[in-house]
């Protein structure tokens, strides 16, 4: 047998990893979801269990009147052997029902007949004498069949609407998501205990209720250093007299009704408040009386501004997920008190900014070279026809000032983020992604002409000491620690890259090619299957694979890097491990590499970590629709990691071989078994819930498994989806190789 050398790593020195989904090690847990609606505030789900209610109402209603329309049942049962009276009677009752389920003549009942054929034949089996009864009894029996249909209908539209009523009122419907520490993002898991929430909350409550020490006279005497030349300090006396002469007038000034617009406006820009009292702003700018209401309120505040204080009972904090899984807190303050301080904060806001404007345009702002004199603009402007506005520099200080300079003030009171008469973004508002390009734009402008000038600019492979200097400042970011001692002073970064810069992906994707070019030259060709830092390669060949390890480890040392022990390993199939190789075990996801098989296995050690964390999960939904939810994650979940999903390039994975797919449905099947031991499976045990909650039995399996927009649950039974494809795997992939083998020689 050929040996074959197989071996992993990974790098722990990159500050992010971004890994396709499926390629993580198993861990974390999954994240709930809604069966069939996004997730949504709870002033929707009220509004929406309010609609579901009134609809249950009417339902149950028509269910009721159809109950006694289909007592024809009994009439019909009653006609004995006169067929012709028993089908008249049923197609009355289908001809008469006016409510949900009715049906026009034309419709075709059972795919046998109309209303208006069957009149036709019924009348032919009045008259004709050999008209065959067994044809008569046909149609009572499928009109029967389509009145029990109908009711059947009605009761299960009736569970349908229960489930998701208990969806709506149990809380399922409005989880928030949060990751675990342990997940890659692509996994999308939920830790229920939230956790994460705690432990950020209590690291709050050390920081913001500990007084904190400044040296106040030091500060003061260093802005005063800022601003002590002439021209700095006129300036400076000219803010004081201003801000001075601002707060007078402000606190003197009379709010109008148009204020309250841009103030409410603002306001729901600033995503502060619940969704509750955001509906409630709303609705104040659809009513003038309001408006001029609160304007008056909010003029007497600002007369009484000595006297404001925060309620009594203080303003509560609210800990809100943000995207990248990290808490922040909010206060939730009442919505008087919110348009006040907006109206203030907003106020000030636009002050100080154009002080800051006035200051970058005096001449204590520094320039990067020397401005033409008045003369010289003069002599240009008469001499080339040039324009100062047209200037590149005009054209620069305009780009600063407009996006970059204090950008997250407001130049006016109405220049805050624009929402329609309903509070939703304005799509014609600028947005933050346009400012991001002003910057690239900037970027390469600057670039060119740089270049064109200074010639200092690199155009091929290489960097110019400029830029080189840029990079350095960029990385060696000055960085303070939450569990640092207070006053500790920064600490500058000397290693590794900040997370979620393009800078960062670009540095270590520098850094990394120049390993892949490194292994392909050392290592007589060998290639990297390299996803970011997960790096992968393989050879028939052992001493390659040494090789590769061995300048792999060279070349991290030259560069800084180092590699994460636990994540790196090898295998060799066929002989023995080359001792220079790591140790440490071959891993994807839930699988692990064994040599002795030359196949991945699932690791059931890793599973059972994973059973406990779904049965805690599903112990904590309150409703069906809930409990499924979470299950069919959790099932989505373990196939993604037990790598069997077809592939772009390869197809079906075919090369796992017939036992794998045995062993991932025998490791589907135990992890049922295991969570519902006392029921036949999950169907079993929902069949129990829903019967001890709605009293509805004898529920058929498909009922589970329809989809929710057929009235369904959507259940997900991946053993379904593996049993259909079984046999079209073949039960030893190395047979295959083999036999073309063969046919070669």
């Amino acid at each position: 047998m050929s040996t074959f050398g197989l071996i992993r790593g990974m790098r722990s020195s990159r500050a992010h990893r971004s890994r396709g989904r499926g390629r993580g090690r198993g861990r974390g847990a999954v994240m709930l979801a809604q069966p069939a609606t996004k997730v949504h505030s709870a002033g929707f789900g009220n509004a929406l269990q309010f609609i579901t209610s009134i609809k249950l109402e009417e339902l149950e209603k028509q269910r009721l009147a159809f109950e006694a329309h289909s007592t024809v049942l009994e009439k019909a049962a009653a006609c004995g052997d006169d067929l012709p009276r028993r089908v008249e009677l049923l197609l009355d009752a289908v001809r008469s029902w006016r409510g949900s389920g009715a049906i026009d003549s034309s419709t075709f009942i059972g795919g046998r007949f109309d209303l208006v054929s069957l009149d036709l034949f019924l009348l032919q089996a009045h008259k004709d004498p050999g008209f065959s009864p067994d044809v008569v009894k046909d149609w009572a029996d499928t009109l029967e069949t389509h009145i029990r249909h109908s009711m059947t209908r009605f009761e299960f539209a009736k569970l349908f609407g229960g489930l998701f009523n208990e969806w709506l009122s149990s809380g399922d419907s409005v989880v928030q998501h949060e990751s675990s520490p342990r997940a890659t993002p692509s996994d999308e898991f939920v830790e229920v205990g939230r956790k994460e929430m705690h432990e950020q909350q209590e690291r709050l409550k050390s920081i913001i209720f500990e007084t904190k020490v400044v040296d106040t006279e030091g500060l003061f005497a260093y802005l005063t250093d800022l601003f002590s030349d002439s021209s700095s300090f006129e300036v400076l006396e000219s803010m004081r007299r201003g801000i001075e002469n601002f707060g007078e007038d402000l606190q003197s000034r009379v709010i109008t009704a148009d204020d309250m617009k841009w103030v409410i406006k603002s306001l729901l820009a600033a995503d502060l408040m619940l969704e509750e009292k955001r509906n409630t702003l709303r609705e104040f700018t659809q009513n003038p009386t309001v408006l001029d209401e609160l304007a008056t309120i909010m003029t007497m505040r600002l007369g009484s501004l000595e006297a404001w204080s925060w309620p009594q009972h203080g303003a509560q904090v609210d800990m809100r997920r943000a995207l990248n899984g990290k808490y922040r807190a909010f206060t939730d303050p009442d919505v008087l008190d919110a348009l006040f301080l907006q109206f203030v904060g907003v106020m000030w806001q636009t002050k100080f900014k154009q002080d800051c404007m006035d200051v970058f345009s005096s001449k204590a702002w520094k320039q990067e070279c020397p401005l033409f004199s008045r003369e010289q603009l003069h002599d240009r402007q008469k001499y080339f026809g040039e324009s100062p506005a047209n200037s590149i520099h005009s054209h620069r200080q305009t780009l600063r000032k407009e996006h970059f300079l204090v950008g997250q003030l407001s130049s006016r009171v109405d220049s805050t983020p624009s929402y329609d008469d309903w509070g939703n973004p304005d799509k014609t508002q600028l947005p933050a992604s346009h400012v991001k390009q002003e910057l690239l734009h900037a970027v390469a402008t600057e670039c060119y002409l740089n270049s064109t000038l200074h010639k200092t600019h690199t155009v091929f492979f290489g960097v110019s000491e400029t830029w080189l200097n840029f990079f350095k400042a960029f990385l060696q970011v000055p960085l303070t620690f939450k569990d640092g001692k207070p006053g500790d002073a920064p600490r500058v970064r000397q290693c590794g890259t900040p997370i979620s810069y393009a800078l960062s992906a670009f540095f270590g994707e520098v850094v990394l090619f120049g390993l892949d070019v490194a292994i392909n030259q050392r290592a007589n060709g060998l290639f990297l299957y390299r996803i970011h830092d997960d790096i992968w390669f393989w050879d028939s060949n052992s001493a390659k694979c040494v090789a590769a390890w061995t300048e792999m480890k060279k070349y991290a040392a030259l560069t800084g890097l180092t590699f994460n022990a636990s994540k790196t390993g090898a295998a060799c199939v066929g002989t023995d491990l080359a001792p220079e190789l790591p140790s440490g075990e071959i891993r994807w996801g839930f699988l692990r590499f064994e040599s002795d098989q030359s196949r991945f296995v699932i690791d059931q050690a890793e599973v059972d970590k994973h059973i406990v964390e779904l049965r805690r999960q599903l112990a904590a939904t309150k409703s069906v629709f809930g409990f499924i939810n979470a299950y069919n994650k959790y099932m989505a979940f373990f196939s993604r990691n037990f790598g069997a999903r077809p592939t772009v390039s390869f197809g079906p994975a075919l090369c796992l071989g017939q036992q794998h797919l045995d062993d991932m449905i025998d490791t589907l099947a135990r992890i049922q078994r295991e969570l519902f031991p006392f029921s036949s499976g999950v169907v079993g045990h929902l069949r129990t819930i829903i019967a001890e909650r709605f009293g509805v039995h004898d529920l058929p399996d498909g009922y589970f498994y329809f989809p929710i927009s057929t009235g369904g649950m959507e259940l997900r039974n991946p053993l379904i989806e593996l049993l259909a494809v079984r046999d079209a795997v073949g039960p030893d992939p190395a047979s295959e190789f083999t036999k073309q083998m063969e046919k070669g020689c």
